[in-house]
């Protein structure tokens, strides 16, 4: 194992988040993002990136963390509200072009009804205007214990967003071109994606640039129909 993998949790997604700044800074003018960052938290990982862009915008829903919030990222506008259900209910935004999706692992909310990026994604749409830059969190490789209700949830969810497949053992191959097809059939082009490891084995940042293309509303996957876009990996 690299030394950089022996750091302690927040130093080593530190320095991923400062690798993403920096290759994002080779493909943009990264000074003249405005931002977002879906799921705030303390703000740790949030403050390499408001302090590279424009703007700055945190949605958090946990309101105790504002001071942690204030003292981390102090030049962002934050907002405290369940992101999701913020996004599920309303249409007027303002437009980003760059959205972090910081997502939790596993299932989430009062009734765990929520699960890592899969009910935020559906709707960034609504957070763009003709070019975006996202980034969010993937899992290849989760830890499940049989026992647990949370993980059973957690197992259930993933395999209907992913399909019919060995969901404890994605590879990142398969993950880029499934996204690539999601982001396609929403209504995006896709102008470059990367994928940058923040903990050996399992979670990877994910980054796509999207522009919107004109295409017709009929012609657009719906968010129940992502049950698996498998049949079409193949065209890449």
């Amino acid at each position: 194992m690299s030394d950089i993998e022996n750091l302690s949790g927040k130093k080593l997604f530190r320095i991923k988040s400062e690798s993403i700044v920096d290759f994002l800074k080779e493909k943009v003018r990264l000074e003249e993002c405005k931002s977002i960052e879906i799921f705030g938290g303390e703000g740790v990982n949030d403050s390499i990136f408001s302090k590279n862009t424009k703007s700055f915008e945190i949605w958090e829903i946990d309101s105790s963390l504002k001071s942690e919030l204030e003292k981390n990222v102090p030049n962002a506008k934050i907002r405290f509200c369940d992101s999701i259900k913020n996004l599920n209910e309303n249409n007027n935004f303002r437009f980003f072009d760059l959205i972090l999706i910081d997502n939790p692992m596993s299932v989430f909310g009062k009734k765990f009804e929520y699960c890592e990026h899969f009910d935020v994604i559906k709707n960034i749409s609504k957070l763009i205007d003709k070019e975006v830059i996202v980034i969010f969190l993937i899992n290849k490789k989760p830890f499940f214990k049989k026992d647990e209700e949370k993980n059973i949830i957690w197992k259930k969810r993933r395999q209907l967003f992913y399909g019919d497949l060995n969901t404890n053992d994605l590879s990142i191959d398969f993950l880029l071109n499934f996204y690539k097809e999601l982001f396609r059939n929403m209504g995006f082009d896709i102008i470059f994606s990367k994928n940058i490891p923040r903990h050996t084995p399992h979670l990877d940042y994910m980054i796509f640039k999207l522009k919107r293309k004109n295409i017709d509303e009929h012609d657009k996957i719906k968010h129940i129909d992502w049950i698996s876009l498998t049949p079409f990996l193949n065209r890449d």
